[in-house]
């Protein structure tokens, strides 16, 4: 009998199928017979000999290998290929092109929201005397948002010119009138402000 189809039949086999039936009926169970090596004798071999049932056991797992790589080529990609239509259904021309024109324009309409929100802003922002370089910080989703950015912003300005004015106050630094009822030189009102934020010259 050759390795091959030794390797074969005991591919065929289950690793819980009872071996005595089929191999003596095989020309290896005949074989056997024939040499006076009896399949009890065969079994026992494999039992208690690890050198034989590990020779036994990479043969079938070559079989096994040789099985699974061919069901891969004849039958994975079909697989693959079937799932992915499933996924992507594939999309009538004409449904694709209007998805792209509908992005395309609800971008634009953003673009053009961003832009009128963004002048709104600079326009307010300037008349409040606040300053437009935070713009982009303000210009929210909507004019809203936008709008609420703006109150906080304007809130928090006029917090710190009351902060500041507290100061000065509390420092009494700056008296209106100046001494002897003169109006205070602006080199007064800079010397009190970088007095304030201790800035020198």
């Amino acid at each position: 009998m050759k390795k091959s189809e030794l390797t074969k039949l005991i591919e065929s086999l289950g690793d819980d199928t009872e071996v005595d039936e089929t191999i003596s009926k095989s020309d290896l169970g005949k074989a056997l017979a024939s040499s006076g090596l009896t399949l009890d004798a065969f079994k026992s071999k494999m039992e208690s000999d690890p050198n034989f049932k590990s020779f036994l056991d990479s043969e079938k797992d070559k079989h096994a290998t040789k099985s699974l790589e061919t069901w891969k080529t004849n039958n994975l990609q079909k697989m693959v290929d079937e799932e992915y239509k499933k996924q992507h259904p594939e999309a009538d021309p004409k449904d694709t092109e209007i998805a792209k024109l509908k992005k395309q324009f609800e971008n634009m309409q953003k673009e053009s929201l961003k832009k009128d929100l963004t002048n709104k802003a600079l326009k307010t922002m300037t008349e409040k005397k606040l300053p437009t370089d935070l713009v982009n910080f303000i210009v929210g989703q909507d004019e809203d948002s936008t709008n609420k950015n703006l109150e906080t912003l304007e809130k928090i300005f006029n917090q710190h010119d009351e902060a500041i004015k507290t100061e000065i106050l509390k420092n009494d630094t700056y008296k209106p009138g100046g001494q002897g009822g003169a109006e205070p030189t602006e080199e007064a009102v800079k010397g009190q402000i970088n007095s304030l934020f201790g800035i020198k010259e």
